[in-house]
């Protein structure tokens, strides 16, 4: 992430990954444009969603908008949760520098890394075993 120490090590690589996850992927432009101005971009008939949109109240828009951030999670958690089967079913690995990556710290999984993070979980220290 821009401004941020670049990783060195693989088990920071990894952190960095899932707390990138948290941080920039778990919002989503259409929670905020909802949230804001009314509007869903990116449908097919983009101008009946917006006319749905519209038509909510604020509160209501609020409600839509923290739905979206809720099945942007249950996304993103979802993916993760795929790659953890990948790698402890059929040995795929994640690399850094040519290096294995260490996963699922918190011993649930990536997907179980992410929603900790998420719920401001503390990272277990670096010589933990992972």
């Amino acid at each position: 992430m821009p401004g941020e120490r670049q990783p060195s090590r693989p088990i920071e690589a990894y952190k960095a990954i899932i707390d990138q996850l948290v941080t920039e992927t778990s919002h989503g432009v259409n929670e905020r444009l909802v949230r804001e101005q009314g509007i869903f971009r990116g449908a097919r008939d983009e101008q009946g969603i917006h006319a749905f949109v519209q038509s909510l109240t604020t509160e209501q828009r609020s409600t839509l908008a923290q739905m979206l951030q809720t099945e942007r999670i249950g996304a993103i958690h979802d993916v993760l949760a795929v790659f953890t089967w990948w790698i402890l079913a059929r040995k795929v690995g994640l690399t850094f520098r040519g290096e294995a990556m260490p996963v699922e710290l918190s011993g649930m999984g990536l997907h179980g890394d992410y929603i900790g993070r998420l719920g401001d979980w503390e990272w277990p220290g670096d010589g933990d075993p992972a």
